[in-house]
């Protein structure tokens, strides 16, 4: 990382949920959100970023999901961590999301203590695994 602070690619297609995710993360991270996977594709290809919050249900055919393995298709990209945000919050969400290759989950509503929690935790993760 170049700085001390982590670049974060948020995707999210609710414009209100957009503010939020800005608000709450803005004193801690620097925060990229874009509206979608065309735009997130982009802005991946273009920044280095540190970790991807990635909402599942975005507008068009494709989901957050379709998103993550589009990205872990670029090699640089490979093993940025990604952390689902989701209304799903039925019991076994969470595993299908883990399994599907995300490394947190995170269910709508959400707090900044959630957000922050979820984004530290695969931060020390990565670290860990890149230390070793």
């Amino acid at each position: 990382m170049s700085s001390t602070r982590a670049h974060i690619l948020a995707v999210e297609d609710n414009s209100e949920t957009q503010l939020l995710l800005k608000h709450l993360l803005k004193s801690s991270f620097d925060v990229v959100v874009v509206s979608g996977v065309d735009d997130a594709l982009d802005a991946a290809d273009e920044n280095d970023f540190d970790i991807f919050l990635l909402d599942i249900n975005l507008s068009g055919q494709r989901t957050g999901t379709d998103l993550l393995h589009l990205l872990r298709q670029r090699e640089q990209l490979a093993d940025v961590p990604a952390i689902a945000l989701t209304a799903y919050a039925m019991p076994g969400d969470r595993e299908d999301f883990l399994e599907a290759g995300f490394d947190q989950y995170v269910s709508k509503p959400f707090t900044r203590a959630d957000l922050t929690s979820a984004i530290e935790t695969s931060l020390e993760q990565t670290q860990g695994t890149q230390s070793a």
